[in-house]
């Protein structure tokens, strides 16, 4: 068992994994004042559910880089890198990804002690080097810390 978070805060994420009450969670999201907790539970999200979620969890002051770029990623981040300009029908998605792109050049959310490995291949890393700005590099560059890749 992990020993970065402690079972009642394992409980604590489980139960907002799997409240069926969305008014509940997003009260709860809004609550959350630990680093850890909201990178472990953006880990786990079911994307299924929509952005609404994600997007209160990059509005969280104690949202870290990390985070905000594990939500980037499984946002489909990727395509965004590769194509910037594209037309899409799915609004949602492009109004989401755009702002937290916007977000994470803009510096708005601090490195802290939680890991993040970009989740791409070394070819895929190599091919956006050639592509991306030097403020992008921020999205093909690991940081180092705690691995809080826990699944719940």
């Amino acid at each position: 068992m992990n020993k970065v978070i402690n079972e009642n805060e394992r409980s604590e994420i489980r139960s907002l994994l799997y409240h069926n009450n969305e008014d509940e969670i997003k009260r709860k999201i809004k609550k959350i004042t630990d680093q850890k907790l909201l990178y472990i539970y953006a880990y786990n999200y079911n994307w299924d559910n929509g952005f609404e979620i994600p997007q209160m969890i990059i509005d969280n002051k104690v949202c870290s880089l990390s985070t905000a770029l594990l939500l980037f990623y499984r946002a489909d981040g990727y395509v965004y890198l590769q194509e910037k300009n594209m037309e899409t029908n799915l609004s949602q998605w492009a109004e989401f990804i755009k702002k937290l792109y916007c977000l994470i050049l803009m510096s708005k959310f601090e490195k802290s002690e939680i890991q993040f490995k970009v989740p791409l291949s070394k070819v895929q890393i190599f091919k956006l080097k050639k592509e991306l700005t030097p403020d992008e590099m921020v999205f093909v560059n690991n940081i180092e810390g705690i691995d809080l890749d826990i699944d719940l």
